[in-house]
């Protein structure tokens, strides 16, 4: 490897570990898992886009990430209610599948949903930590009453997850691709250019 190379390698690394360190990463649902009482449920799926899902009063809706989440800052996005006064009383608990039962946590965060709408988040971690030490994909948010609105408008929800970020798989390749270069140079040296060429050719 040359010396333009070798900086060009070095400057790269310093790049991606000048980033955050960080292995999580916000996710957003990737599906229903499961639904009673709600009105167009995908509506609820991936970043807020004013097409919420109305979980109506005594409704439930399951949502599952594609990767687990680790409780930490799960939001959710409320649209405001178009009558006032208007109430929801909504409880979140999170869960896991465990030999394909969906399990959740024995406690809940109740909220109320007073009708401006807005942003509800709170760190699961400790109940998702009852359920799976891996972190829990499942998400449920009831609508145990309503008062003066059929439900409450859910315009997206969000959690971390313990996926890598793309800057950290750069890292790890360009680790791979180091100890790679350095098993290929210490077998040159081990044979001898000469011996290493003839292998080569043979095969």
């Amino acid at each position: 490897m040359t010396m333009a190379t070798r900086i060009v390698v070095v400057a790269l690394a310093a790049m991606l570990a000048a980033f955050p360190a960080r292995a999580a990463t916000t996710i957003y649902a990737s599906s229903v898992y499961s639904q009673t009482n709600v009105l167009n449920a995908a509506g609820a799926l991936f970043s807020p886009n004013g097409s919420a899902a109305t979980i109506l009063s005594g409704g439930d809706l399951v949502l599952q990430y594609a990767y687990p989440l680790t409780g930490q800052n799960i939001a959710a996005t409320l649209l405001a209610l178009p009558s006032s006064p208007a109430f929801n009383f909504l409880s979140v608990s999170v869960g896991e599948i465990i030999g394909g039962v969906a399990t959740y946590s024995a406690g809940s965060i109740p909220f109320v949903d007073m009708g401006a709408g807005g942003v509800f988040s709170a760190d699961f971690t400790a109940l998702c930590a009852t359920v799976s030490a891996t972190g829990c994909s499942l998400v449920r948010i009831q609508n145990l009453a309503s008062f003066g609105t059929p439900g409450a408008l859910i315009d997206g929800v969000s959690g971390v997850s313990n996926a890598p970020e793309p800057a950290a798989w750069a890292l790890m390749m360009l680790g791979f691709a180091g100890v790679g270069w350095r098993l290929k140079t210490a077998r040159r040296r081990i044979l001898g250019p000469g011996r290493d060429r003839r292998r080569s050719a043979l095969a």
